[in-house]
């Protein structure tokens, strides 16, 4: 073998180990960075399931907190009506006592002191005194049993609108938890999407030659609606979702610390998912009407609503069904 020859067979093989090496790296790079791409997409779900996590936790929480609430309104109530019982008992011996102290008047007697000088002989004046402290203590004793029970309402009413205020105060905390949490599944749930939609690019630029290959995209297809209100205009929406909705009765206070409410002409209460529609939203119920999300539920999960009646016997003829919510700009 000659030394041309023997350069041009090392020139080729050069060549073939450095081509080679080009084309093994690109796909080495392509395989890496879709293990990435899978690997980061396995973080980001591990953290909505967290945050899905947490955001049940308060959800329940807020239930509780509302359960309780409920009870302290029922409480308050019924502690200012035997106040008002006292008070009533309170200006009524009141009353009493003045009616005989001015019958006493009257009769030309003004005062105790005119009972026993106007008595006939000791023993009539023993009878009066024994007469008049028993009246006297009677009275005593009323009044001051009047006092007490005034004073010891009183001061389970206090009690009562101090643990109100507390839970006010939970009520207010909880919801601050759930707006973050919300707005921080919202941002790891737009990161994920961007995550699984870059894994699929990788993927089809790994498995397939054919640039044409279709993209799995997700996209929100928004559907501007304008709904009529009649005398009060029209409002618009800007996004529409279709879930399954029940119905709860019983006047009572909100998640949200408001009275349940059934307004046909106005908006009415519902419960909801805080992560699929927020706290506070104003939306239209399709066969419902108009209506603000101000309760929660341990069972509203999901695409899910519970809309209020005042009574059970409209919630039963609601029924179960499905219906597309428009929320309202």
């Amino acid at each position: 073998m000659n030394k041309k020859t023997l350069s041009a067979i090392m020139t080729l093989a050069l060549t073939v180990m450095i081509n080679g090496n080009v084309f093994a790296a690109p796909s080495s790079s392509s395989s890496d960075a879709l293990k990435q791409a899978q690997d980061n997409k396995v973080q980001l779900q591990k953290k909505v399931d967290t945050l899905n996590s947490q955001i049940n936790e308060v959800i329940n929480k807020i239930d509780s907190n509302k359960k309780y609430m409920n009870n302290l309104a029922r409480n308050i109530k019924s502690t200012q009506s035997k106040l008002d019982t006292i008070e009533n008992k309170s200006k009524s011996q009141d009353v009493l006592f003045n009616k005989r102290v001015r019958a006493m008047y009257m009769s030309g007697m003004d005062g105790y002191l005119n009972v026993l000088l106007s008595s006939n002989n000791l023993s009539d004046f023993m009878s009066r005194m024994d007469t008049i402290s028993k009246v006297i203590r009677f009275d005593k004793n009323i009044m001051a049993k009047l006092k007490q029970d005034r004073q010891a309402i009183s001061s389970q009413k206090e009690n009562l609108v101090q643990e109100n205020n507390s839970l006010q105060a939970l009520k207010s905390s909880n919801e601050n938890t759930l707006s973050k949490l919300n707005k921080d599944i919202q941002e790891q749930k737009s990161l994920l999407a961007s995550a699984t939609e870059k894994e699929s690019e990788l993927s089809a630029a790994q498995n397939s030659s054919n640039s044409n290959s279709s993209k799995a995209e997700l996209a929100y297809n928004s559907n501007n609606a304008t709904l009529s209100r009649g005398t009060s205009g029209s409002v618009s929406a800007s996004k529409s979702i279709t879930v399954n909705a029940t119905a709860y009765s019983g006047d009572g206070i909100t998640a949200s610390g408001t009275s349940t409410v059934r307004n046909s002409g106005g908006y009415s209460t519902i419960a909801v998912d805080p992560r699929v529609i927020p706290l506070g939203s104003r939306v239209y119920v399709e066969g419902y009407g108009y209506a603000v999300a101000d309760d929660t539920g341990g069972a509203i999960k999901g695409n899910r609503i519970d809309v209020f009646f005042p009574s059970e016997a409209e919630a039963e003829s609601w029924g179960v069904r499905s219906v597309t919510v428009y929320i309202l700009n």
